[in-house]
């Protein structure tokens, strides 16, 4: 019986030491994820996106998001979508349209640049829990926000617990539409060449383009 009782206390301290030894701080889960992207000269993100309306799927299609810094591309089969930092290049592949905007980073728009820093300002978080997501282990944070202004009510990241990459995302809005991410391929440490993140008017046809710059 003393045998049986000294077994269970030794099960009992190695399930808290394996409970508490894991990181369960989701704002220091969050700061790592950003770190470890920000520390990247650039990287490239397949990923497939499912647009879900009560559990059925609406929307879906597949694209490629490249980053490096606040400078983007995001390739979807409609669409181009190219920013320098300042610039923002919108392209329709099939009606070959262009439409050429100053972008601003503070008007709240969640894009491949800043979707790993959105925590940072008007949400609240929570770690909700961890789970085998594709064979990995991923800490679920649940991102609420504080914003009246949002188009999400809340954002939920799954984040590697090895890597601190960013797995899958789901964002949820009012009308409770969720439009979920999951990445399908990653490439970390890209130097992407000079004017990557520019559209290239010489390389694309564009049969009317409009220029909204001030």
């Amino acid at each position: 019986m003393r045998r049986f009782v000294g077994f269970i206390l030794v099960m009992l301290v190695m399930s808290f030491s394996v409970l508490y030894g894991q990181n369960t701080d989701p704002k220091s889960i969050l700061d790592k994820m950003s770190e470890t992207y920000k520390a990247m000269p650039g990287f490239e993100v397949s990923f497939e996106q499912k647009v879900m309306n009560e559990s059925e799927v609406s929307d879906a299609f597949a694209g490629v998001a490249s980053v490096s810094k606040e400078k983007f591309l995001l390739k979807l089969s409609s669409q181009h979508i190219y920013s320098n930092g300042p610039i923002l290049w919108t392209y329709l592949v099939d009606a070959q349209e262009l439409t050429i905007a100053n972008f601003d980073p503070e008007d709240g728009f969640i894009n491949p640049a800043n979707v790993y820093d959105i925590y940072k300002e008007g949400f609240d978080y929570k770690l909700i829990r961890s789970e085998n997501l594709g064979g990995e282990i991923v800490n679920v944070v649940e991102l609420i926000s504080t914003d009246e202004d949002s188009e999400y009510t809340k954002v939920v990241m799954y984040i590697g617990q090895k890597d601190n990459y960013l797995k899958a995302w789901d964002m949820v809005d009012y009308d409770d539409i969720t439009t979920a991410f999951v990445v399908s391929a990653f490439k970390p440490d890209i130097n992407f060449p000079e004017n990557y993140f520019e559209f290239d008017e010489t390389k694309n046809v564009v049969k009317h383009k409009e220029d909204l710059r001030n």
